[in-house]
């Protein structure tokens, strides 16, 4: 089995474990870690490359590529295959069923304590996959390994106006949280294509994309990213995931999915809970739809034949001076509705 991180002593550089070796659970977590969440980011010429440097030596110590891009890979790799091992961790199975660990100097500690153990590592391994993609962005044009990330799965990841969750949480307050960033991925690109085509234009809309995507966005453009259009995208994208992401469908059913910070009072904790969602929604769509109504505004102020010219001339770009034509007016024979 392929393995990044091999030793107890490599592990314990990231997570305070009390043993010799590596437990065999945290060995078939990293495993599917390797492929669930390394691969996509890494691509598999960069982390073959990575493989073969560690083959040969290399360490999270060492101050050069290898060994920093390492240590970064390290970090979320110990902490999430612990938080995913736990379960296992606590119990031992045999012949005669399931067993805990309950001696004169050891028993299995209880279960809040295992449930905040897992949480902390969950969140702090989360951090690190953030920690791991900036440094990659920043030093992608340090090694020919890295400068060929940059120019395949380096843009995978980008095919979306918002690139990540330290980027999201700037404009929606997300806690930079990775999962919840790779949760909304599919409503971003539902909220590009349905809300913001319309107002910006197929053209121009995939002018910003290829831009962001090649880390090549022109001043005027990243101004307008900055300005109006990401953050707007962020309210989109939360207005929308609040309803959708709360439910979660199954092989039993459909399930309502609310984390609390404490369940023991799980009951009284439901009241009021759909008003609050509700009210969330609404304050986000509140903010995007202000945002998109200035953007646009904005762009019909200072679009022109050179500045934001895809918008200008293929987008719906109208002059400030046109005047609105009434749906109704007096002598209307239909009226209609907007």
């Amino acid at each position: 089995m392929l393995s990044l991180l091999k030793t107890s002593e490599e592990l314990r550089r990231y997570v305070s474990v009390d043993t010799s070796v590596v437990p065999e659970p945290v060995q078939r977590e990293q495993e599917r870690l390797r492929g669930q969440l390394l691969l996509p980011v890494l691509g598999a010429t960069l982390l073959h490359w990575l493989d073969a440097q560690y083959a040969a030596g290399a360490a999270a110590t060492d101050q050069t590529p290898a060994g920093q891009l390492l240590a970064r890979v390290q970090a979320p790799l110990a902490r999430l295959a612990m938080a995913g091992a736990l379960d296992e961790l606590q119990v031992s199975l045999g012949d005669t069923g399931i067993h805990i660990v309950s001696t004169e100097t050891q028993k299995t500690a209880f279960q809040w304590q295992i449930t905040a153990l897992r949480r902390t590592l969950s969140r702090k391994g989360y951090q690190d996959m953030n920690a791991l993609l900036e440094w990659l962005e920043s030093s992608r044009a340090t090694t020919p390994e890295l400068q060929a990330w940059a120019a395949g799965p380096g843009q995978l990841y980008r095919r979306q106006l918002l690139v990540s969750a330290v980027e999201f949480s700037r404009f929606e307050n997300i806690q930079e949280s990775w999962p919840v960033f790779e949760a909304l991925r599919p409503l971003i690109s539902t909220q590009e294509l349905f809300i913001l085509e319309p107002q910006l234009g197929y053209d121009f809309l995939s002018e910003l994309r290829e831009q962001v995507r090649t880390r090549t966005l022109t001043a005027e453009n990243e101004e307008l990213l900055e300005q109006f259009v990401r953050p707007a995208l962020a309210s989109l994208t939360l207005a929308r995931a609040v309803p959708e992401l709360g439910l979660r469908l199954t092989g039993d059913g459909i399930e309502l999915m609310v984390a609390r910070l404490d369940d023991s009072n799980s009951k009284e904790a439901d009241a009021g809970l759909d008003q609050l969602l509700a009210a969330r929604a609404f304050e986000a769509q509140r903010a995007a739809d202000i945002r998109l109504e200035k953007m646009r505004q904005f762009l019909n102020r200072t679009a022109s034949a050179t500045r934001y010219a895809t918008y200008f001339t293929l987008g719906p770009y109208r002059a400030p001076a046109t005047p609105v034509v009434a749906l109704n007016t007096a002598e209307s024979k239909v009226i209609r509705f907007c």
